[in-house]
């Protein structure tokens, strides 16, 4: 039986190898394909690629703000970078700098960012293949990770952006506390995804759930959900030690026009704008101009239309995973995806919902669950494919930001 139970899981583990590898070379060479035929919108502070031109290429919108903070640390000049932004994902990028002798120049640590999220994300796509397949089978599973890996957004686990190394550490917590049964290595790793990101902090909710549902047998060792919030904690402490305000990272969000919102008021802020946004979406100005104003103008038009739309489809994914999907994975689903739409700006309503969907991996079990046809699983394949290209090539080109 060991046996068996061994080879489905080397199985599980090549699977998972194949899919990462071929994803990420994919978009490695579809973004350095179109950044040499689409003009380059003038946003870029960083010029000089390496190696070969190819590499800064990721490291766009956010990952210049990672890249800075792996150079010079918070709120130091030129680059000033908020606090915003939390600091294990830089960390990481300056330490593995740091072991193999540097340099540390903003182009060279783009490299090294990159570097990161290519390590983390095999991690990321197991842990979500091991939680499917223990509570669906392998076929959801194998879905699940495909789904996941050409997801329309996914161009951005391997660009100098967290989401691959929340990923590994959000997944991982919830495939320790679901498929291993050890609540303090689940713990652990969630203290681990909320240095990487505030949102981490909602792992609270499938930890406390399973810890509640299993009360007798953990006993004690629900202290072990204090270490849990750890990483949030620990940054707190940092910012009110060197700036005296342990919420900074929270007041930061100003700097980027984001204010508390109602839900109700996002969601119709984004249906008038996303809606009167859907022909942008076919502007030739998007692609064929690079000066500032009129592609900024193009750009917040699409970004509204894409927004909408991924809207719909997180909307879809939580509805049906209600059939699908445990309580506790369904609310961490919703938890994650509802930032945008209380921490909007009044220009772009939902900024940031379509990389928001891509760190919620339990709705791409539901879609493993749903597109168990081989016909139905290769038309969402072309078309989302199809999609992440032209995300891929605004993204690459400074068009796109999510």
């Amino acid at each position: 039986m060991s046996d068996v139970v061994d080879e489905k899981r080397r199985d599980g583990l090549v699977f998972v190898l194949l899919v990462c590898a071929a994803s990420r070379l994919f978009y490695l060479w579809a973004g350095a394909l179109f950044a040499s035929v689409v003009p380059v919108g003038r946003f870029q502070r960083i010029t000089a690629d390496v190696p070969f031109g190819t590499m800064n290429l990721w490291s766009h919108w956010d990952g210049e703000h990672y890249i800075a903070l792996a150079a010079s640390g918070y709120l130091q000049p030129p680059e000033n970078t908020s606090p915003a932004f939390f600091p294990l994902y830089p960390l990481l990028i300056r330490g593995l700098a740091t072991l193999f002798g540097g340099p540390f120049s903003q182009p060279a640590l783009s490299v090294w960012g990159v570097l990161v999220s290519l390590l983390a994300l095999p991690f990321a796509l197991y842990f979500v293949y091991r939680i499917a397949e223990d509570g669906w089978g392998a076929r959801a599973a194998r879905v699940a990770v495909l789904t996941l890996a050409l997801f329309p957004t996914s161009f951005f686990l391997n660009a100098a952006y967290t989401e691959s190394l929340f990923l590994a550490f959000s997944a991982g917590s919830l495939w320790a506390l679901r498929v291993r049964k050890d609540l303090l290595l689940a713990c652990l790793l969630a203290g681990l995804a909320t240095a990487t990101r505030n949102v981490g902090v909602f792992l609270l909710a499938p930890l406390v759930y399973e810890w509640l549902r299993n009360a007798r047998e953990y006993r004690w060792r629900g202290a072990y959900l204090a270490l849990a919030p750890s990483g949030l904690v620990a940054y707190a402490a940092y910012l009110w030690w060197r700036f005296g305000d342990p919420l900074l990272f929270y007041t930061q969000q100003s700097r980027w026009g984001r204010e508390p919102t109602g839900p109700i008021d996002t969601l119709l802020g984004a249906l008038t704008r996303g809606g009167q946004s859907i022909a942008g979406l076919f502007s030739s100005r998007l692609w064929t101009d690079p000066s500032l104003g009129r592609v900024a103008d193009a750009l917040q038009v699409a970004n509204n239309a894409y927004n909408l739309i991924f809207l719909g489809l997180a909307l879809a994914l939580l509805v049906a995973g209600l059939k699908v999907l445990p309580p506790d994975l369904s609310v961490y689903s919703l938890l994650l995806i509802l930032p945008p739409t209380l921490f909007g700006t009044p220009q772009g309503p939902l900024m940031g919902l379509p990389r928001y969907v891509l760190v919620a991996f339990p709705l791409f079990i539901v879609l493993g669950v749903l597109l168990r046809d081989r016909r139905a699983l290769g038309g969402w394949l072309a078309v989302s494919t199809a999609f992440s290209l032209l995300l891929c090539a605004l993204f690459v080109s400074w068009r796109f930001v999510a």
